[in-house]
């Protein structure tokens, strides 16, 4: 089945298109005011230009897989006795009950296995799995959505389990091992924030916020030029006339990169048994260099570009790190 990830920040739309063998990759930035902090400002407006990016970009599969970041979903590891599939389902929201505030029936529950351990005669003696709680009428609200726009919602799939399948892919692919102890952090550079996502060995183990994104690099900039932070969103990529070199930008590089390493470090003195092996770079601003170079030069860790993890059919492309989250969006919404 051909399929297509999905996935809608704050500035742009990214899509990952499974075109046979290939993938073809389309960023398209979004009108000002699309994405607010409850989500979508306008699902009506927003399925008109998602339609229009699919007919632009000539996108004639439907099928698609949609990613939804860390803030919108509930997402933990659990442990639970051996039951079964109709057992679990009863019992995944009692998992939440100390994170959901509202009523538990208002949200979808799904899981997926991690282990399953068994005694010394072999019968199942517990299951780790992966779960997680995203709010009905927000899926509903994204199916209705997609659908008016001409695609078919197939899946919907978070950050964490997105991310997982794509390093476990890279791994299988490339049939390497991870080192016992050995970690990866993901610094996704966001327009409004960033996400550091932080993973023991191949699984997902926690991931935190940073609450300020390249957007402060638009308002230096704005200033600076005496132009709108909507335009001055394009002088960051392309270092416009050497607006990244002024003070108040390297300034910001070095907040990032100070807030950043807080996490890294925490991360190191929580688990004193454990080394991060490796730090990959994907948002938008990871095409950043300057702060991508200060980040780098902070952290007593390897870093370099999701790119390399990448599939082959997806790494030679441009906005292949921007679109890395909706690249893995495939490669889950495949698994299934």
């Amino acid at each position: 089945m051909s399929l297509i990830g999905i996935d809608i920040g704050n500035t742009n739309c990214k899509m990952a298109v499974r075109e046979g063998s290939s993938m073809r990759l389309v960023s398209t930035r979004m009108p000002e005011n699309m994405v607010n902090d409850e989500g979508v400002a306008s699902p009506e407006t927003m399925s008109k230009f998602l339609r229009s990016v699919r007919e632009e970009e000539h996108v004639r599969e439907r099928n698609c897989a949609l990613v939804l970041n860390t803030s919108q979903v509930y997402f933990r590891h659990v442990t639970l006795p051996p039951m079964t599939v109709s057992e679990l389902m009863l019992n995944l929201p009692y998992e939440f009950r100390d994170f959901i505030q509202d009523n538990p029936e208002d949200y979808v529950y799904d899981y997926a296995v991690d282990e399953i351990t068994c005694d010394e005669e072999g019968a199942p003696e517990r299951m780790e799995l992966y779960a997680a709680a995203v709010r009905k009428p927000l899926v509903e609200q994204y199916s209705a959505m997609l659908k008016k726009a001409g695609f078919k919602l197939k899946m919907v799939t978070t950050a964490p389990m997105a991310y997982m399948r794509l390093i476990r892919a890279f791994v299988d692919a490339n049939n390497l091992y991870m080192e016992e102890g050995q970690d990866i952090v993901l610094v996704d550079i966001g327009h409004a924030d960033v996400t550091v996502s932080l993973f023991r060995g191949l699984n997902y183990d926690s991931a935190r916020t940073i609450d300020f994104g390249c957007d402060e690099f638009d308002r230096i900039i704005a200033d600076l030029k005496g132009i709108d932070p909507y335009t001055a969103g394009s002088y960051k990529f392309t270092n416009f006339e050497g607006v990244l070199d002024d003070p108040a930008c390297l300034a910001l590089c070095d907040r990032f990169a100070l807030e950043v390493s807080k996490v890294v470090n925490f991360y190191n003195f929580s688990n004193p048994e454990r080394e991060i092996g490796q730090l990959f770079f994907l948002g938008g601003g990871s095409r950043i260099e300057q702060l991508t170079a200060a980040i780098s030069e902070a952290i007593s860790v390897p870093t370099t570009s999701i790119v390399e993890i990448l599939p082959d059919e997806a790494r030679g492309q441009e906005n292949a790190p921007v679109c890395a989250l909706a690249i893995a969006g495939v490669l889950e919404g495949e698994s299934m």
